[in-house]
């Protein structure tokens, strides 16, 4: 799927050393694109890592034919791991590390070795 993402604000964050960005995507006939396919299309755009840009949130209307979202582009780890919660943190990783880091946290064992970065 081809995505199209409009940025509409785009502002730098000098106190938390991230870029805040507000998008929205068209998806006419479609579904709301998944949540990693904006992420590496949003970090192909803005020549960032991958594994520091944050999706914060995508929201759809219904039967509106576009999405709008927010998402978060960190410039270290340190700051995004201290100002991100750790569901959204999970929320961008891919269904096969989430659903081991959900197994580990209900067995009450460590799980920050899984995340990207």
């Amino acid at each position: 799927m081809s995505l199209s993402i409009d940025v509409l604000e785009e502002k730098k964050n000098p106190l938390i050393n991230r870029t805040e960005i507000t998008f929205r995507i068209d998806h006419f006939s479609k579904s709301t694109p998944n949540r990693l396919e904006v992420k590496k299309k949003i970090s192909e755009m803005k020549n960032s890592k991958e594994e520091l840009t944050i999706i914060k949130k995508i929201s759809s209307h219904f039967g509106a034919s576009y999405s709008v979202g927010k998402v978060y582009v960190y410039n270290d780890v340190k700051d995004l791991k201290h100002f991100e919660p750790f569901h959204i943190r999970v929320r961008n990783l891919p269904k096969e590390k989430r659903n081991e880091i959900y197994k580990l946290k209900k067995k009450k064992e460590a799980c920050e070795h899984l995340f990207e970065y």
